[in-house]
């Protein structure tokens, strides 16, 4: 009875499948491409701005082509006009910018313009520089951190923890904070050439801070990040903290950005959606353009970790030696061709 049954159900699936006519999806209504422009003021002595120009393919291609040859410039509210005449790198536009040349001030706004061609002329919202909290200090304590490997196996392992004690209140009003590090560490590799090696700290989250969620006007010990001791924190490591005072517009920006880096993915989520943009095309409303220009002040801290304070932890390099088939290249075989190395101190390391 089971075999006439399971032979009539796979009979009715061939003449069904005989029967059906192949139907041509046709691609989505939307665009076969955009741009992104990601740019930041910071206001300084001299201050500093960078504009990153790029098209997007969505259909060809998935990877972002940058754009050398558009015409960029940054506007103040007041009517000045600095126009970037340096050739770009991988499409970003970059510019030291001296009080007397291109005042940059507290208080004033900003936008930047960026022309591609007659029909493309990308521009952003005005931006506000808001003041910067003067943060007090930097501080870490040895922490444990917990892993979870792909088989689900919980384990911990020594770690850092590091902290900001800063005020969150200006003279007008509590500061939309955002942190970004830089950490550089040195090194000694076999052939007994000393590197130190700077990068971007890099992590999978956002580190933001609305002020007026926070009732104190200082935040004392607040926990930026931890990390697993390792390397970088062997023979002396700088940790560089650059706090920095945001608009409404752009801590909302970062927040959406942070959202989505942080969502699990789960169908229970919202769909991920667009995340807004303060930049668009004059010319052409419909124009997908992503990415946002944000104008600020930081403040920069540093925190410095002796060998002696991390417990003369054993040198990185050489590696020991083991029974088993030799590692990879590591730093340990020319540390000169770790990313971000230099045989010369950073100008800020004592």
């Amino acid at each position: 009875m089971n075999r006439l049954l399971y032979g009539l159900i796979l009979m009715m699936l061939l003449i069904a499948s005989a029967c059906l006519d192949e139907i041509a999806i046709e691609n989505a209504d939307r665009p076969e491409d955009g741009y992104v422009v990601q740019a930041k003021l910071i206001s300084g002595n001299p201050s500093y701005v960078e504009v990153k120009v790029e098209q997007l393919f969505f259909y060809t291609s998935n990877i972002n082509r940058p754009v050398n040859d558009a015409l960029v410039s940054l506007v103040k509210k007041t009517g000045e006009r600095f126009e970037f005449q340096e050739v770009p790198l991988d499409g970003i536009y970059s510019a030291y910018l001296e009080q007397a040349d291109f005042p940059v001030e507290v208080g004033q706004s900003y936008r930047i313009e960026v022309e591609i061609t007659p029909e493309i002329k990308l521009q952003s919202d005005w931006d506000q520089i808001f003041a910067t909290p003067k943060a007090d200090n930097i501080s870490w304590d040895f922490t444990e951190i917990e892993t979870v490997s792909t088989d689900g196996l919980l384990s911990r392992s020594s770690g850092i923890q590091f902290s900001i004690t800063t005020p969150i209140i200006t003279a007008t009003e509590k500061a939309r904070l955002r942190w970004e590090f830089i950490d550089a560490y040195r090194v000694t590799d076999d052939l007994n050439f000393t590197c130190y090696i700077e990068n971007s700290y890099q992590n999978n989250r956002l580190f933001l801070l609305d002020g007026n969620t926070v009732g104190p006007d200082t935040i004392t010990n607040y926990p930026l990040f931890s990390d697993q001791l390792g390397i970088r924190h062997i023979d002396g490591y700088y940790l560089s903290v650059f706090q920095q005072a945001l608009s409404p517009e752009a801590f909302t920006y970062w927040e959406q950005v942070s959202a989505l880096l942080e969502r699990e993915g789960t169908v229970f989520d919202n769909p991920a959606g667009a995340i807004n943009t303060n930049i668009r095309n004059l010319a052409d409303s419909t124009q997908l353009v992503y990415g946002f220009f944000s104008a600020y002040t930081q403040d920069t801290l540093r925190r410095f970790l002796s060998r002696e304070e991390m417990g003369n932890l054993d040198f990185y390099c050489p590696r020991p030696p083991t029974n088993q088939v030799p590692p990879p290249i590591t730093v340990c075989d020319g540390c000169i061709d770790a990313l971000g190395a230099s045989y010369n101190k950073p100008y800020y390391w004592q």
